[in-house]
């Protein structure tokens, strides 16, 4: 049941409190994405895309949730100066500046803020994983997170997270967590959803402002578009 937890809170669907004000949209220029190696169901590794945010006065920040660290950006690039970087363009590329001098964006795509009342329209899942089947062994325990997004407002959100393991018998254990339905709104970089129930969060969102069907990054998590 630990296990099972731990992956819905990687996932997102633990309980979630407000996110702090995050920074007027006009002092961003774009969202880069860069690319990373991390551990995925069953222990495998798996490239995970993730954006970064290219500030008007040169900056950049790795981690798009310092955008709502407590205190400011000022704040959190003392906490986490690691997690900060300057950016350029050069040749047509997006670089940002690395230990041995410029390195490219391995994606030239990248999107400004969302326009007012912008609308997401479909299903939207992240996985994650852990496990040892990788390496040999028998464990591999898997966790998503789901939100299914209409036009009009509404949205609902489901997830859950499941194991199995092989040795010395095979057991199959899985938890799904209930459907909550209520309505979002977007306002720049911030999401923001209250539940039927009275509940509510707030996310800072990034995907293609001219595409409401498009991948979506939530605090710098991937989403990406299901069937419906």
């Amino acid at each position: 049941m630990r296990i099972l937890l731990l992956c819905m809170a990687l996932v997102g669907y633990a309980p979630t409190g407000v996110a702090a004000e995050s920074p007027e949209p006009d002092r961003i220029e774009r969202f880069g994405f860069g690319s990373r190696t991390i551990m995925g169901v069953g222990g495998f590794l798996t490239v995970d895309i993730y954006p970064v945010v290219l500030f008007r006065d040169g900056d950049a920040l790795k981690d798009v949730k310092g955008l709502s660290f407590p205190g400011g950006l000022e704040a959190h690039k003392r906490a986490h100066p690691g997690q900060w970087t300057k950016w350029r363009q050069a040749g047509g590329q997006w670089e940002l500046a690395g230990k041995d001098g410029w390195e490219a964006l391995p994606f030239k795509q990248t999107y400004a803020a969302l326009p007012k009342d912008f609308r997401l329209d479909g299903l939207f899942r992240s996985v994650s994983g852990a496990g040892s089947v990788s390496i040999g062994g028998g464990q591999s325990v898997t966790a998503w997170s789901d939100y299914r997004f209409f036009p009009d407002g509404r949205v609902i959100r489901g997830g859950g997270a499941g194991s199995r393991t092989e040795e010395p018998v095979s057991v199959t254990t899985q938890n799904v967590a209930p459907n909550r339905r209520g309505r979002y709104q977007i306002d720049g970089l911030k999401l923001s959803i209250r539940y039927d129930d009275g509940s509510g969060e707030e996310r800072i969102l990034i995907t293609n402002p001219q595409d409401p069907k498009s991948s979506i990054w939530l605090d710098g998590t991937g989403y990406a578009r299901r069937p419906s």
